[in-house]
């Protein structure tokens, strides 16, 4: 017999599956325990988190990413005057790769394991006004507000400057 050939024992092979327990998880009514954590795995990719006091604009996650997906924005000056950068970053471009986390010589970049973002919009909109208001609320500046729940991560200590 080949492979596509059927037998006259195929229907009797639904029996066995007749009485078991269904393999699928009724998200969000029931939520499957697999790991230590509730959620997604723990070292899932989501969402990004900045330790903002630790972060010292060097602009290497934005050379690293390939898909040109953070941007260095300006959001002050020191006291010898020069800008003060932090990395913000577009969720319309981010594929979540993970290489800004891996090459932050800070390792103060991390992805959390937040992964629904949502944008409300306005009825009243128009569809082009609604593209332009959803283009510029996928752009967001990673801080601590995601930290408590931190995924991947490179997880080695680094040494800054020696």
């Amino acid at each position: 017999m080949s492979l596509g050939d059927k037998s006259v024992y195929s229907p009797l092979t639904n029996l066995k599956n007749l009485f078991k327990k269904p393999m699928t998880v009724k998200y969000p009514k029931e939520i499957l325990k697999v790991f230590p954590k509730d959620g997604v795995s723990p070292i899932y990719r989501g969402l990004h988190t900045n330790d903002l006091n630790k972060c010292i604009g060097c602009g290497m996650c934005q050379r690293i990413c390939p898909f040109d997906a953070i941007e260095m924005k300006v959001i002050g000056e020191n006291e010898q005057g020069r800008a003060i950068k932090k990395p913000v970053v577009d969720y319309g471009r981010c594929s979540f790769c993970g290489f800004c986390v891996d090459v932050c010589p800070t390792n103060s970049l991390k992805m959390s394991r937040h992964y629904i973002y949502k944008v409300k919009t306005v009825k009243s909109m128009s569809a082009k006004e609604e593209v332009e208001h959803i283009k510029q609320k996928f752009k967001l500046m990673p801080d601590e507000s995601l930290g408590d729940d931190i995924g991947y991560n490179t997880g080695k200590a680094k040494k800054i400057l020696g």
